[in-house]
């Protein structure tokens, strides 16, 4: 079968014929039908410290999927062939402690598709059959394939109560675009998204902002407190920028509390003393999707049209132009890029 593949280390990927199996017990197998591209692939392709680090190629690339369950091995009765089908990145090892509690977005163990394993920007993809999601009927392929990023965003919102409070988005990429959708549907009193790309604030507002920060121009805290009108009583932050952490802790209440999504390329270094200790500020550590709460609440959002996502869904292009595609995902105007089997099939 076909796929985009890492063939060797260094950048770039590759369009390549790749073997394939039948699916064993507790595996679905599934065609692609649509794919999105994230950021991590994006590191792949450019080779940086982190995927040299971590990734061993060959490796067929991607990880968020909406796919049709073409087979299905021994023991399993869910999903049934036919089923249109969002896939959980994240395959654990329900063995370890964190797994034995019901943790499971803290496998010590986690292998990622597109990461460790081959993924699923291919013809037909293996995967584990509790990794897929039934999809809500109603939904577009392009935004079932979202709820796997989108989930991230929920479980950051999920850590306390939105309604009435004044929330800070910081990075406005597609998962924090989500996020103020997220806000927004769960009645918060101001939704303030922070960026330096115009374009994304632009998503950002269709998304719901009430007010934008524009990180290239100004004093960062003083624009973050006009924003707000006063102070932040929720931080939802995905940029894993220093100075926007740093300002958030700056702008946000004695008491508030923030979800830390964004992965930073730097260190940072906090007084925890006087910014976190001394002034109650909770810190959340998020990493995935709880298996499966989040993919529940991810969607009866999309399900009931509470978040309406195609705003952030920008870009459409063919598996066989993954280049352009690829191009486009890196620049910095655009929200989601959205690969697709080619047209008249493989």
């Amino acid at each position: 079968m076909q796929a985009v593949v890492k063939p060797a280390p260094g950048p770039g990927a590759a369009w390549a014929t790749v073997p394939e199996r039948a699916p064993l017990a507790g595996e679905a197998q599934l065609q692609l039908v649509a794919a999105g591209i994230c950021g991590t692939d994006l590191h792949i392709l450019k080779w940086n410290a982190w995927a040299a680090g971590r990734v061993h190629p060959p490796r067929v690339l991607g990880h968020e999927m909406a796919g049709l369950v073409l087979a299905v091995g021994e023991g399993v009765e869910t999903p049934r062939v036919g089923d249109l089908v969002g896939v959980e990145s994240h395959l654990v090892d329900l063995t370890c402690p964190q797994c034995l509690r019901g943790d499971y977005q803290v496998c010590e163990n986690t292998l990622i598709l597109g990461v460790d394993v081959d993924g699923v920007f291919a013809e037909r993809v293996i995967v584990p059959a509790r990794n897929c999601r039934v999809a809500p009927p109603t939904l577009d392929p392009a935004v079932v394939a979202f709820q796997e990023p989108m989930g991230n965003a929920v479980h950051a919102a999920a850590q306390g109560d939105l309604k009435g409070q004044v929330v800070v988005v910081t990075g406005c990429g597609p998962i924090g675009c989500a996020a103020v959708g997220i806000a927004r549907a769960e009645g918060a009193r101001l939704v303030v998204a922070v960026d330096r790309v115009p374009g994304r604030l632009k998503i950002a507002e269709q998304m719901g902002a009430d007010a934008l920060v524009d990180t290239s121009s100004g004093d960062l805290v003083a624009s973050l407190r006009a924003a707000c009108r006063g102070e932040a009583d929720v931080v939802l932050e995905m940029s894993g920028h220093p100075l926007l952490i740093q300002g958030a802790l700056a702008a946000i209440r004695p008491g508030g509390w923030i979800s830390l999504l964004g992965l930073g390329d730097s260190e940072l270094t906090l007084d925890l003393s006087s910014q976190v200790v001394m002034r109650g500020i909770t810190l959340f550590g998020i990493t995935g999707r709880r298996q499966f709460e989040t993919w529940d609440q991810t969607g009866a959002y999309l399900s009931s049209g509470r978040v309406d996502v195609s705003p952030i869904l920008t870009h459409r292009v063919s598996l066989l132009d993954f280049e352009r595609a690829f191009e486009l995902a890196g620049a910095a105007e655009v929200g989601k890029v959205v690969l697709y089997p080619p047209e008249g099939g493989w």
